[in-house]
């Protein structure tokens, strides 16, 4: 391995250790956010320039990427997603539509240059945005008890519902590059339905383990807990979908990721799911998750955000306004019209899969640097102001919740 790597790594992992720990304790806000702007500074000072676009480093980030989809994928809750109401995903539908909309008006209309002037890919970025990150809802929810009432999981179940919804936009992100080169529109629908193909059969597979689960589970209880296979298993069943659903399209193990921690959690039984569930989170959070989030901090223009502070101020006004005010519409009559508000105002919390999806339209060309920083800079500039005034807010109404 570069010896450059190493040395960053030890640098990045020192910054966590000290100011990842002071934003997580004073501002509540994850320690990947430290990260972030570590990339940011090294990358604003031209430092490990040649580190960041070494084949190694990219591999490491790559790999760290698709471990942070995957356990986004063990943690769907398919029964909850089965029982919800018109409310959660009625609800879920109009809210991140209506802001990506308004974003992608925003987009299209006054910065053109920065989507390739085209209407879908300012509408995807702005969508891709408006998704919720449901780890920090429920983060705040758990420590003032609330996650399960009427309140939290109609919270919670937005946010889990987004992670299908976000799926969705991955896999248009993933066809849009073939149907942005010119005159190239029979191979573009060729390699759209070769698409679509490879993402009924990753979902068909997933079934299949879901399936095969309920026959297998009671044979797989017999082995014993700390047995090597169980381990090995998961390790097989994660990297066979990385492999396979990346064969014709590199990106597609982006959404294979994802219902690859369905496959686990359903063909498992549960015992070993939780067991084994935090090792694999540190191999794929602490371990690899820096390199990703390293990577897309040093993608960030600091120029850019210098040079369109306007860019940012509108992406984050227009989605404090659209999901307070639509919370307030649709959910009074269920909660009431300042716990209606309120939660207008957690459904803000962002920097789930949705950093993924538009680091793949950065990546793919689609989007501009410059959009690319002010979106991420928002969802940075986001997350203390939401975490601050929500968690303020839930403790005001803390009694009055049912």
């Amino acid at each position: 391995m570069d010896r450059n790597i190493l040395l960053l790594a030890i640098c990045t992992y020192v910054v966590i250790i000290v100011f990842g720990n002071l934003i997580n304790k004073y501002l509540r806000m994850p320690w990947m956010f430290t990260v972030v702007m570590f990339g940011i500074f090294l990358a604003a000072f031209g430092l490990f320039q040649e580190t960041f676009q070494s084949s190694n480093f990219l591999f490491l980030s790559k790999i760290g990427m698709l471990f942070f989809l995957f356990t986004i994928g063990v943690d769907l809750e398919l029964e909850k997603i089965r029982q919800m109401g018109r409310y959660i995903i009625l609800g879920d539908i109009l809210l991140t539509l209506t802001e990506g909309l308004l974003l992608g008006l925003l987009f299209f209309f006054v910065y053109p240059n920065f989507v390739n002037h085209s209407f879908l890919v300012a509408v995807i970025a702005g969508v891709a945005f408006g998704t919720v990150g449901e780890v920090i809802l429920l983060a705040i929810l758990k420590e003032f008890g609330l996650e399960h009432t009427k309140f939290g999981q109609l919270a919670l179940g937005i946010g889990v519902f987004d992670d299908i919804f976000e799926i969705g936009a991955l896999a248009l992100i993933i066809a849009l590059p073939s149907f942005a080169k010119d005159g190239a529109i029979a191979a573009s629908w060729i390699s759209s339905i070769k698409l679509l193909v490879i993402l009924v059969c990753i979902v068909l597979v997933t079934f299949l383990f879901s399936k095969a689960g309920k026959l297998v589970k009671k044979y797989l209880e017999k082995i014993d807990s700390n047995s090597f296979i169980i381990p090995f298993l998961i390790f097989l069943i994660i990297f066979s979908f990385f492999y396979f659903s990346s064969m014709q399209f590199e990106n597609m193990s982006v959404i294979a990721a994802i219902f690859s921690g369905l496959a686990v959690q359903q063909f498992l039984p549960e015992k070993f799911v939780s067991q084994y569930k935090k090792p694999i989170y540190f191999i794929g959070n602490m371990f690899l998750g820096p390199f990703f989030f390293l990577s897309l901090g040093s993608k960030i223009s600091f120029a850019s955000l210098l040079d369109f502070p306007i860019l940012i101020i509108s992406i984050i006004a227009i989605s404090l306004i659209v999901r307070v005010s639509l919370s307030y519409l649709l959910f009074q009559k269920i909660l009431g019209k300042k716990q209606s508000a309120v939660l207008g105002v957690g459904l803000c919390a962002k920097f789930s899969t949705s950093v993924v999806s538009e680091n793949l339209l950065f990546t793919s060309g689609l989007i501009a640097a410059p959009l690319y920083s002010a979106i991420m800079a928002a969802f940075i500039l986001m997350k203390p102001i939401i975490i601050g005034v929500f968690s303020t807010s839930v403790a005001s109404i803390k009694d009055q919740v049912k």
